[in-house]
């Protein structure tokens, strides 16, 4: 039977044992430091609160602030008109067009605000400027239609045309038409808005409709992303105009009006609402009296990327294409626009916000594009969000909400503008910037290399367990000397190995995308890493045995994980096995592929540490180690301000109940198994609340899963993860089968099958795995290191099911734990079997080598303990 069916069963002592660990991780997670995001609170760079939405009088502005005042204002004194806000779209443009000689507008209003990075990401891995449009003005992810072309199915290098709006009485009539049928079928009333009508427009702009909105929004329509088209216009709308108390009537008659001029197709797309009308439709932003301009100025993209001309904006280049010459055109353009903005600003007002975006991708291959924003509030310096927590980078749907909380007018996610200011040269900040652009373009281009390289390693390892173990390749005749040699060069090869995964973190370390090469850089920093965590695990005393040596890599990968996230996951970010900007699926915590190093890391090490510890008498600490380290490593994990990991937390919960049970002495069932599952999940619910309870621009994605669970997104949510998991097997099956080989490798080329005295060599199965020569039986007759085991294949398994894209926690952990199993089976290679064939019904014979036979009479041997 296997050692945990040999333990007594102590039940009341493990439902104190799991209540205690539930209220002490309710105890740390009400009282953490606050994130980053709800530290911002506090300042008044502060998004409002959402009983404000739909306030119609002046509220408090941000230190981002456009010109719209402060709630501290006399609100008897009279004030000067509100300066306009106008976004000016360049799809394509990135920190690295901007010069001082080629690009003298854009350097300016960078050298006086503050930039960004831009991720542009929305369905899909390249973002159309069609794409992006559409979803900086909803605030969400959205792809435009219409859907590509049958003929051009598959291909990643075009994207579909603009449809320029019409501004036509017949076309805005029955776009009006179709809105109302939509209105009355929906709310059973025969009104419509007042603010759609084409003769409510504001002064210098009309009423247009963009033509089969329908075919636009349909590749949204089972994306499993909610997409509330217009959000950004129609908030401003629903604010109204507000003029401060004691203003006098001059002022209050040239407050700018609540509305949102669209000039250009682009900016059509951001402001039409549902039906694909444009209430402010204009060929000049800049001259209308509307609170908020969005300005198309085109893409700067190749001809294989735009096609399909669209008259004056080029979003189809000649065939002779020159990057320098479009973004020199397009910042040309741009300072004709802002001229025209200083012409038409009303005498006496304040200073614009002018805002200039990347809003989309130039080229098959997606990059990080350039945000600069320059007016009152944006001080020299770098721009970041509550959803990245990372200065100087944003992502696309951060602008809506951000533009918003400058108006005082609070956004469903309350996420506002966050500046760091800097004293250090607009070149210095240019070469910052673009160097972190960099290294998200390098990672994202060397990651499924990388992958690949693993997924390598990891099958030469599976390979050579099956070849160099196999008896018929050592031979009945001296195997037994031939055996223990093949485990110390597998082990040697393993541990290698077992570098390489926390090598691609420790990488962050060095600033290998500052290099001429950055792809060079990044290898030669894998190498030296990989190294070095070689180098430190062969050091003394650990370094003198297999079990010190994977006991310090373990210790060492877990640790180096930890400092990291409580430091602000500066190693997780454009990692090769962390998460990429460019992506954008998370910007801040612990990943997927971190989490299973972690788990594994975690685990194994308690498993060892254990031993040593039981060996030397040292009982409350072989309970207290795990039960201390473990809650450490939940409370990194589930902090919102550092891990923020949802299901890892579980996965790390419940592995560690396992293992406290298992060094309890409690037997573990099935229902005991369920039952750790639903405390896991219980405490990580209770934790998730507690954040749901902050402002929802302050949330983690604990806050943000609970959120959807009360508003019932969570299935939507659940699908959309499962197809991501599903699409990974599909894109990377490579991937997808290392956890079973995983399985046959442990199972029977190291013959874990033979550790259970029910499977005897006599039965089928025990033919099949004593074929091999593995030594992982001998390493688990140590009941602590199976147990630190069994505790990292239960992380895994609940990280498969929970995570989202969970195929690469088990997939990734593999990785690591296999190779570590490979060196501590070096640890019995002295061992040498007498019985080379055994027999039905015969015993295996072991007999130790003269180091295991020199030991003393009264030293605990392995496994003679722990039952």
């Amino acid at each position: 039977m296997p050692p945990s069916s040999l333990l007594p069963t102590r039940l009341p002592a493990f439902r104190l044992l799991v209540l205690g660990i539930v209220l002490g991780l309710v105890v740390l997670i009400l009282g953490p430091a606050q994130s980053p995001a709800a530290a911002a609170d506090e300042s008044p760079s502060a998004g409002s609160a959402p009983a404000a939405a739909a306030s119609s009088t002046a509220a408090s502005t941000t230190s981002a602030s456009a010109g719209t005042g402060s709630a501290g204002e006399d609100s008897d004194a009279s004030r000067p008109p509100d300066g306009k806000t106008i976004v000016y779209g360049i799809p394509g443009l990135t920190i690295n067009d901007i010069d001082p000689v080629r690009t003298p507008n854009l350097y300016e209003l960078f050298s006086n605000g503050s930039a960004a990075n831009l991720n542009v990401r929305t369905i899909g891995s390249a973002t159309c400027p069609g794409s992006g449009w559409l979803s900086m003005g909803a605030g969400a992810r959205a792809q435009a239609g219409p859907p590509t072309d049958p003929e051009l199915e598959g291909s990643k290098a075009t994207c579909p045309a603009l449809s320029a709006p019409s501004t036509s009485d017949e076309a805005a009539e029955k776009a009006l038409d179709g809105a109302d049928e939509a209105a009355n079928s929906a709310a059973g009333t025969s009104s419509s808005s007042d603010e759609d009508l084409p003769g409510q427009a504001a002064k210098g702009t009309t009423t247009a409709t963009i033509d089969d909105f329908e075919a636009i929004k349909e590749p949204n329509v089972d994306s499993g992303y909610s997409v509330d088209y217009g959000m950004l216009a129609r908030l401003v709308r629903e604010q109204g105009k507000t003029v401060p108390q004691g203003t006098e009537a001059s002022s209050a008659a040239s407050q700018l009006e609540p509305c949102v001029a669209a000039e250009g197709p682009g900016a059509a797309y951001a402001a039409a609402d549902q039906n694909g009308v444009v209430a402010n439709y204009t060929d000049d932003a800049a001259a209308t009296d509307c609170r908020l301009g969005l300005v198309d100025l085109g893409s700067i993209g190749s001809s294989a990327w735009l096609c399909d001309p669209i008259p004056n904006y080029s979003y189809t280049v000649p065939v002779f294409f020159d990057r320098e010459e479009r973004v020199a055109e397009a910042d040309e353009r741009l300072g004709d626009k802002l001229e025209e903005v200083r012409d038409s600003a009303a005498p006496g007002s304040e200073e614009p916000t002018i805002i200039v975006a990347g809003l989309g991708d130039s080229s098959g291959l997606p990059q990080l594009r350039a945000f600069i924003a320059s007016g009152p509030g944006y001080e020299p310096g770098n721009l970041s969000s509550a959803s990245t927590r990372t200065p100087g980078l944003l992502q696309l749907t951060d602008i809506a909400p951000g533009i918003l909380d400058q108006f005082g007018i609070s956004s469903p996610n309350g996420i506002s503008f966050d500046v760091t200011p800097t004293e250090d040269e607009p070149d210095e900040r240019i070469d910052d910037l673009v160097s972190e652009a960099q290294k998200a373009t390098s990672i994202y281009q060397h990651l499924s290399t990388f992958s690949q390289l693993l997924d390598i390693i990891f099958y030469v390892l599976f390979i050579l367990c099956g070849v160099l173990l196999a008896r018929n390749l050592i031979g009945r005749r001296g195997g037994a000397r031939t055996a223990p040699t093949v485990h110390r060069f597998l082990a040697w090869v393993s541990f290698a190995a077992a570098t390489l995964p926390m090598s691609a973190f420790v990488a962050g370390l060095f600033p290998w995308a500052r290099l001429p090469h950055p792809g060079f850089g990044l290898s030669v920093s894998i190498a030296v890493s990989a190294a070095l965590l070689f180098c430190v695990s062969l050091l003394p005393p650990w370094g003198r045995t297999w079990r010190g040596r994977v006991a310090a890599l373990s210790l060492l990968s877990f640790l180096i994980l930890s400092a990291d996230l409580i430091t602000g996951s500066h190693l997780q970010g454009n990692s090769l096995l962390g998460y990429n900007p460019i992506v954008g699926g998370r910007y801040y915590g612990l990943g997927n592929q971190g989490a299973a190093i972690f788990i594994v890391s975690l685990f194994i090490f308690l498993g060892i540490a254990i031993s040593w510890l039981r060996a030397r008498g040292h009982r409350r600490l072989v309970f207290l180690l795990p039960l201390v380290l473990g809650l450490f490593a939940v409370f990194v994990s589930g902090n919102p301000s550092w891990g923020a990991k949802f299901g890892g937390t579980i996965a790390t919960l419940a592995g560690l109940l396992v293992l406290l049970a298992l060094v309890s002495r409690i037997r573990l069932s099935i229902f005991r198994l369920v039952l750790i599952g639903l405390a896991s999940l219980a405490v990580l619910l209770g934790i998730a609340f507690l954040d749901w309870l902050r402002e929802p621009g302050s949330r983690s994605h604990f806050g943000t899963f609970f959120d959807q669970i009360v508003t019932g997104e969570a299935l939507q949510v659940i699908g959309r993860k499962l197809g991501a998991n599903l699409h990974i097997v599909a894109i990377n099956p490579a991937l997808a089968i290392v956890t079973p080989l995983a399985i046959i490798a442990i199972l029977f080329f190291l013959r874990y099958l033979l550790h259970f005295p029910s499977i005897t060599p006599a039965t089928r199965a025990g033919r099949l795995a004593n074929k091999w020569r593995g030594r992982l039986p001998q390493v688990f007759e140590d009941q602590d290191i199976h147990f630190g085991f069994l505790a990292a294949v239960t992380g895994m398994a609940a990280g498969l099911v929970i995570t989202d894209s969970g195929i690469a926690v088990p997939s990734t952990g593999a990785m690591v734990l296999l190779p570590y199993l490979l060196a501590l089976s070096a640890e019995h290679a002295q061992e040498t079997i007498v019985d080379d064939k055994p027999r039905r019904g015969s015993t295996r014979t072991i007999l130790m080598s003269a180091e295991d036979a020199s030991e003393p009479q009264g030293a605990p041997k392995s496994g003679t303990d722990r039952a």
